[in-house]
């Protein structure tokens, strides 16, 4: 990694060196440290500031969480206009020479944001307790949040727990760099630890801002569920966990302080067209979600759709009626060219009745082709052009109750009502398939399919590929039997569940040489 401690954003550090190499360091605080830090009003505008920054990373998220996950072609498009991106990711062609993504995902440009953040506000007297408790376990809960899509991608991290540059600066080259940690799970642990310290901090203060736009305790709920579950069913070090009872305990606790306090939407719909329907954002399902407005930024789901140049003539939809030749979704001048086209075997998972599937996507059919864009994040018309200012969801309601689901059919215990409360609502009333309970692994697979059809494009299911299991306890991501499931051949392609470091950045940062992950070129 090339100097970990530098911040692109938090921290302008002036790095020269003479002809004896000489590192001369001259920290200065994004902030503006003499000037900055002296009053609640600013801690509140830095806090917006670390959302802000979140927000940059909406597709990385989506990229790390999803792209791999099996669902989206790889090669031409069936409908329209199209120069599929990221095809080596998609199809799991990732090496340490081009693995799709680099420098650690640009991540640490934002924990040292979250870092500087916890140690201005942990030394400010001019905070109420409160205040001060409040803004820690966000701040904890973030640096979690971002540590643990690492984890989830890399293994062992570098951990950086503090704004070295402010605290410490560095007198070496070699003290520019952070090391890895030594195995995975103490990287986990201390993961565990932020998310724990971000409850505690919060102290049963469920109070939420600008709709659900800032992170909060239940998202710090959501993120401890996420985290132990993972820990209680993913290897760790290569081994089997050996704290799953504890573990899932801890998650199902974790969940259970959220449900009562949110509910889902009647409608399907009606969670995600917050651009269209202002009043939707931050409605009563959504638990935590990055903030989009129309003239500030826009999401990246502009890429998933036909460019308006592109003719349609001749389609019909699931329902064999004949689309609009002419943008049948109305993208008006807000499409370009598709970038991501999802597979049209995905659509083809939702039965008739279920509604989430012509929420979720618009279905092209024309002879033997059979295609799909996503229409799920489609925003809304302003002044004649379409407007993808729709928030991008990161945790909320109905993926609570498939979480809890995943807890209880782990646990031993029957899943049905989870699943149910989840599947009510994309029917008409009383008409949903009932789920009858099963083995664990039939179990598993009815999880793993509800959430497929709940959660398109929400950055999940490559996660979940990983993290759900089959009957050996195998991740579905080998399960190769099963359509639009195993990504991943057991034999030859384990290795390839943690993605590689790449080469840049392998050659920048001499703690990490001869620390390539196992499996790749370099190791």
């Amino acid at each position: 990694m090339k100097k970990i401690f530098i911040s692109l954003l938090t921290l302008m550090v002036v790095i020269n060196f003479s002809a004896c190499r000489k590192l001369d360091l001259a920290p200065e605080d994004f902030f503006a440290s003499e000037n900055f830090w002296k009053t609640p009003a600013q801690v509140d505008g830095a806090m917006i500031g670390l959302h802000s920054q979140l927000r940059t990373f909406q597709f990385t998220i989506y990229t790390l969480g999803e792209l791999r996950g099996g669902a989206l072609r790889d090669g031409t498009s069936f409908t329209g206009t199209a120069s599929l991106n990221s095809a080596s990711i998609i199809r799991q062609d990732i090496r340490e020479s081009s693995p799709g993504i680099s420098s650690w995902a640009g991540f640490y440009a934002a924990i040292f944001q979250v870092n500087n953040f916890i140690y201005q506000v942990e030394k400010a007297t001019y905070l109420q307790a409160t205040d001060k408790a409040y803004y820690l376990g966000q701040a904890y809960g973030l640096r979690a949040y971002y540590y643990f899509h690492l984890y989830r991608t890399f293994g062992r991290l570098p951990l950086a727990k503090e704004p070295t540059v402010i605290t410490n600066t560095p007198t070496t080259s070699q003290q520019a760099y952070l090391p890895r940690t030594k195995t995975e799970k103490e990287t986990l642990d201390f993961i565990k630890s932020d998310v724990n310290q971000s409850v505690a901090n919060f102290a049963g203060n469920y109070t939420t801002k600008f709709q659900k736009a800032q992170w909060s305790l239940a998202a710090s709920q959501m993120l401890k569920a996420e985290i132990y579950l993972w820990s209680a069913k993913v290897k760790i070090d290569g081994q089997a966990p050996a704290t799953t009872v504890a573990d899932l305990s801890t998650a199902k606790s974790a969940i259970d302080e959220i449900l009562p306090k949110y509910s889902l939407q009647s409608s399907f719909a009606n969670v995600f067209n917050s651009a269209a329907v202002p009043a939707n954002k931050g409605n009563n399902e959504m638990i935590f979600a990055i903030r989009y407005q129309q003239g500030e930024a826009t999401n990246s789901y502009g890429q998933f759709i036909y460019a308006i140049t592109d003719p349609l003539t001749g389609y019909v939809d699931d329902k064999g009626q004949p689309i609009s030749a002419s943008d049948p979704l109305q993208v008006a001048g807000g499409g370009t060219i598709i970038r991501y086209e999802y597979k049209y075997d995905l659509y083809a998972k939702y039965d008739a009745a279920d509604t989430r599937a012509n929420v979720t996507f618009l279905n092209f059919n024309k002879g033997t082709v059979h295609a799909t864009n996503l229409r799920k994040f489609l925003g809304t018309i302003v002044d004649g052009s379409r407007s993808f200012s729709d928030d991008f969801p990161i945790y909320r309601l109905a993926e609570a109750y498939l979480l809890l689901a995943e807890i209880k059919n782990k646990q031993g215990q029957d899943p049905t009502a989870e699943i149910m409360a989840v599947r009510n609502r994309a029917y008409a009333a009383g008409t949903a398939p009932l789920f009858m309970n099963g083995s664990f692994e039939q179990n598993e697979l009815a999880i793993f399919n509800e959430r497929d059809k709940e959660l398109v494009a929400e950055g999940k299911r490559w996660y979940d590929l990983r993290r759900m299991q089959d009957a050996s306890g195998d991740p579905l991501a080998f399960r190769k039997d099963l359509n639009l499931v195993g990504v991943l051949d057991k034999g030859s392609e384990a290795y390839k569940l943690i993605w590689p470091i790449d080469r840049s950045t392998l050659t920048s940062d001499e703690t990490l040489k001869n620390d390539q992950n196992p499996g790749y070129p370099g190791t």
